[in-house]
């Protein structure tokens, strides 16, 4: 069932990006990392859209991540949680803040399971810890807006987090690069994310204001 209750508004300076020259005749693939909510349904059903709900953050190789397991396994977990057929291509990616809630190896395992879906016209968006001090809010997040976000508090215990800054995430996420970046309340950052076409990396311009 899609997440309703106690959604409150948070201000995003990127999400409009997302959608920016799309038309409501296209047909869009929608991977969203977090649970259903009710804002992104409502959201994208303007759109001729498939939108496909994750949860990776309940899945058990997340919650409790096996050291020993190669890369290869933590690719094959991945992708079995995506679920996405070979031929789709990913238009929209809301990763939200599932990196930072991933070790190293499972972020590049990750990013090697969405490679052969993700191509120059993915958009991709996610938030994280503004720097590697500070802890992360524990909510779910949704999209209600070109402007406009949801955020929803989570019950139960927040799983160990691995905070990073925009620096260190930019060198684990392989072929995308942080196009652009803007600051959120409560100690967070929203960023773009772009496939990586062989240009100059814009870690010296992110424009974080």
């Amino acid at each position: 069932m899609p997440q309703r209750n106690n959604a409150d508004p948070l201000p995003s300076a990127l999400a409009s990006s997302l959608i920016d020259g799309i038309t409501t005749e296209e047909r869009l693939v929608v991977l969203d990392m977090g649970q259903a909510v009710s804002s992104t349904i409502k959201y994208f059903s303007q759109y001729k859209c498939r939108l496909d709900f994750i949860d990776l953050y309940s899945e058990d190789f997340v919650l409790d991540p096996d050291e020993e397991m190669s890369h290869s396994q933590m690719v094959n977990l991945m992708r079995g949680a995506i679920k996405l057929q070979q031929s789709v291509k990913v238009d929209i990616c809301l990763f939200w803040d599932i990196f930072s809630y991933l070790s190293d190896p499972l972020v590049k395992a990750l990013i090697e399971s969405l490679k052969q879906h993700v191509d120059s016209s993915t958009r991709s968006l996610i938030i994280n810890p503004r720097d590697s001090r500070t802890m992360l809010p524990f909510y779910y997040y949704g999209i209600s807006g070109p402007t406009l976000l949801t955020q929803s508090q989570r019950m139960g215990v927040q799983p160990s987090i691995y905070p990073r800054s925009q620096r260190a995430l930019n060198d684990l996420i392989d072929y995308f690069v942080v196009d652009r970046g803007r600051l959120m309340s409560e100690g967070r950052a929203e960023y773009l994310l772009s496939k990586d076409n062989n240009i100059n990396s814009v870690n010296s311009s992110i424009g974080l204001r």
